[in-house]
């Protein structure tokens, strides 16, 4: 019996040990996928922050083999292709040129900065067969950011920049090989280009000189210089007499503004007087436009308008043929060739020569203190800080201006209503006006030398313009005012610029359809001529606000 009992108990011991291990199995089942699970995240973390690419040592060592094998391209002839291998060693080794020398080892920056100094001296070599001057200058340049006195990018440099003609990258040049000449004193090729640099800016300085001398001189200049010596006679005449009448002194600059001051005073009055004569013309011509329409009203059995419900007839008239189809238009050759001018580039909106388009030109505003850091303190001078410091040419592009300024006055120009006789002495009453400035082409610029001013403009124009006829002779059996006769034309300036006097333009005319007939040829003739010189009279407008810019 106590065998069984300690065989039971034995049986029990064994049976709770067997238990025990087989629970102590089970959480270690439980626990292993959750420490792979972490032991993984952590892999993937270490992975994530490893650097991809090569490392330093090894970009250096590809970008030594991109030259390498541009050199063996240049050798062979391939300019092209040894250019793209310098390009690719100069990609790889730009990142490294920003790093510090904690993450870049100072031995091996040292070697990164030769092998780019010397893939940008290559590249340049390369160009410079390739006769690619600017990209020669650009990688010599690039190698001097590195190397200041490197003799060869000094040399490279140089050559580029002599091959061109604006005295900035002569200056360039002469520069580059003056400094060559010092490092390498010996150099006898050194010194023969820095006497070339110096004779080929030599003669660009002259033709410039030359140029603007002829600037100067030439086109709305040379009225300036006569304008001027009209001025002096004057102020010397008044000097003399104030001194005869033992008068106070007055000085060049008091006269001038004196001067100034009354040609504003006159202009001021004779704008108004102009204004006032269109204003009553207008009337006049509204008044006979108001006649003719109650004449038909009368003929139709409809009871006369006032002169506002007219107004209001015609407001409402425009607002409904607001938008017209330009096919249901009657359009001249040169009407019809500027529409399809204007499909071909782009609609013309707001104003003209303003084109919906990637081509045409955006209208830039010309700022007052745009020649000058402050109006106070560039008085008297003219240009930019730099042209005022000896910069030698300076250009502004006022094309947008002078076209908007050329459209606003032109539009104005007119002959206000007149009396002439036609050849069997018959009186008539005579006006005429520009009706449209079709189209403004050309371009514009100010150009700045040395302090001095050149406005300079080469534009086309081309203008529509209508000549009314009124006869003032009425016969005893006549009850109604004659109807006016109305002549439709164009006028063209092909010289609109600053080579001819506003007086010397050349204007020429064309009749829309049917030229006038014989018996009114002589009083329209006349009054064409009469519009020619307002035209010239708002090109003068315009030049006096050009130059004042």
């Amino acid at each position: 019996m106590a065998t069984d009992k300690e065989g039971d108990t034995v049986m029990e011991h064994s049976s709770a040990k067997s238990a025990a291990e087989a629970e102590e199995n089970e959480e270690m089942k439980v626990e292993e996928p959750a420490v792979a699970l972490a032991e993984t995240e952590e892999n993937e973390e270490k992975k994530e922050e490893e650097p991809v690419g090569p490392s330093p040592e090894g970009t250096v060592s590809v970008a030594e083999k991109a030259k390498e094998d541009g050199n063996l391209l240049l050798k062979s002839g391939d300019l092209a292709g040894a250019v793209s291998k310098y390009l690719e060693g100069i990609d790889l080794m730009r990142p490294l040129l920003d790093k510090g020398e904690s993450e870049f080892g100072g031995e091996l920056r040292s070697k990164g900065r030769a092998v780019y100094v010397a893939l940008r001296l290559n590249a340049a070599q390369a160009c410079i067969k390739q006769c690619s001057w600017t990209e020669a200058a650009e990688h010599a340049d690039k190698a001097l950011d590195i190397d200041v006195d490197n003799a060869k990018a000094l040399y490279r440099r140089g050559t580029a920049s002599l091959q061109f003609d604006s005295e900035s990258r002569l200056e360039q040049a002469r520069s580059d090989f003056a400094r060559f000449a010092q490092l390498e004193p010996t150099n006898k090729e050194a010194r023969l280009c820095l006497q070339q640099a110096k004779e080929r800016l030599k003669d660009v300085r002259q033709k410039e000189k030359e140029r603007y001398a002829v600037a100067m001189k030439g086109g709305l200049y040379e009225e300036n210089h006569r304008k001027l010596e009209r001025m002096r006679l004057e102020y010397d005449e008044e000097v003399k007499r104030r001194k005869d009448a033992e008068e106070d002194e007055i000085s060049w600059e008091d006269w001038q503004k004196k001067i100034t001051e009354k040609e504003e005073a006159a202009k001021k009055k004779e704008k108004e007087e102009r204004e006032t004569r269109a204003k009553e013309a207008a009337q006049e011509e509204e008044q006979r436009d108001l006649d003719e329409a109650n004449k038909k009203r009368r003929e139709e059995g409809l009871e006369d308008l006032s002169l506002e419900e007219w107004r209001e007839s015609k407001r409402r008239a425009v607002c409904k043929d607001e938008v017209v189809k330009t096919d249901e238009l009657e359009l001249d050759e040169e009407e019809k060739k500027l529409l399809q001018e204007a499909k071909n580039k782009g609609y013309y909106h707001g104003r003209l020569g303003t084109v919906l388009s990637d081509a045409a030109p955006k209208p830039q505003q010309v700022e007052e203190n745009a020649l000058g850091e402050n109006n106070e303190e560039s008085e008297g001078r003219r240009g930019s800080v730099w042209n005022q410091s000896g910069g030698t040419w300076e250009e502004r592009d006022t094309t947008a201006w002078c076209k908007d300024k050329l459209t606003s006055v032109l539009k104005d120009a007119q002959v206000l209503t007149c009396e002439k006789k036609s050849q069997d002495d018959e009186l008539f009453s005579v006006s005429a006006a520009v009706t449209t400035v079709k189209s403004v082409t050309g371009d514009a610029q100010i150009i700045i030398v040395r302090n001095k001013q050149r406005c300079g403009y080469n534009f086309e124009a081309a203008l529509s313009f209508r000549i009314t006829v009124v006869s003032l002779q009425q016969s005893a059996d006549q009850e109604e005012k004659p109807e006016p006769k109305k002549f439709d034309g164009s006028l063209t300036l092909p010289e609109l610029s600053d080579t001819v006097q506003p007086r010397d333009l050349r204007i020429e005319a064309k009749w829309k359809q049917s030229a006038p007939p014989e018996y009114l040829q002589s009083i329209i003739s006349e009054c064409l001529a009469e519009l020619k010189v307002s035209v010239q009279d708002k090109v003068i407008e315009f030049l006096t606000e050009y130059q004042a810019l």
